[in-house]
């Protein structure tokens, strides 16, 4: 535990929740209260109104948003909140690995509550990304259960390093940036910043923010 003490500050205590091994430091507790209070912040915001100007014409049309929609869209973002909790206090690979899934996952729900055609050809092109990366993501942590016989990243921290364990870090490091932190740049395509229902776009750009840092973090805690 001495580099993630190192990285982490003292091991403030663990939660046993079944078999996900979660561990509060005062930076996972600092990470945890942002996702927190900015989750509680979407959950209560209102969906923003869209107005929309015809070119070549004097008409200004709004745009709303259905309820169900709008319900749909919050769950998700409640969803992807609870995930990046999980991503930034767990001290197991394969746990961190299914959050960053879940995170993907549920940003992807979020870009699926639009139902505007050009925004759900942006989600099937982010659903194959999520797809394709799910393999080194995955790849990358069996290669290290296989090299060391342990995901503890307690365990993991005090193993030299070696030319498999390089190459599995690097698999995780593009699966968890393909999973977790490309979901701004699809949004950004589609210009969804301005779309109707923008304040639960921003769940994606905390959640790229919080997996790329939690990433690092645990590439620096495997050497």
């Amino acid at each position: 535990m001495n580099e993630i003490t190192n990285l982490n500050g003292p091991i403030i205590g663990h939660i046993p929740f079944m078999d996900i091994i979660l561990y509060i430091s005062p930076f996972s507790l600092a990470l945890v209260a942002v996702i927190v209070a900015f989750t509680i912040f979407l959950a209560l915001s209102k969906p923003e109104l869209r107005s929309v100007a015809r070119f070549g014409e004097d008409i200004v049309r709004t745009t709303t948003v259905e309820k169900k929609e709008a319900r749909f869209r919050r769950f998700m973002t409640i969803l992807c909140g609870i995930a990046l909790t999980g991503v930034v206090t767990t001290g197991d690979l394969f746990n961190f690995a299914l959050f960053v899934s879940l995170t993907g996952i549920t940003n992807m729900g979020i870009f699926a509550g639009v139902k505007d055609t050009h925004v759900l050809d942006a989600t099937f092109h982010y659903g194959l990304v999520l797809m394709i990366c799910s393999l080194p993501l995955f790849g990358g942590v069996a290669m290290i259960l296989a090299n060391t016989g342990t995901l503890s990243m307690g365990i993991l921290a005090n193993i030299p390093t070696n030319p498999i364990l390089n190459m599995s870090r690097t698999l995780l490091l593009i699966g968890a940036i393909g999973e977790g932190a490309l979901a701004p740049f699809f949004a950004t395509k589609v210009e969804m910043i301005r779309a109707k229902g923008a304040p639960y776009i921003n769940m994606m750009h905390l959640s790229s923010l919080m997996v790329f840092t939690r990433v690092i973090e645990v590439l620096l805690i495997l050497g």
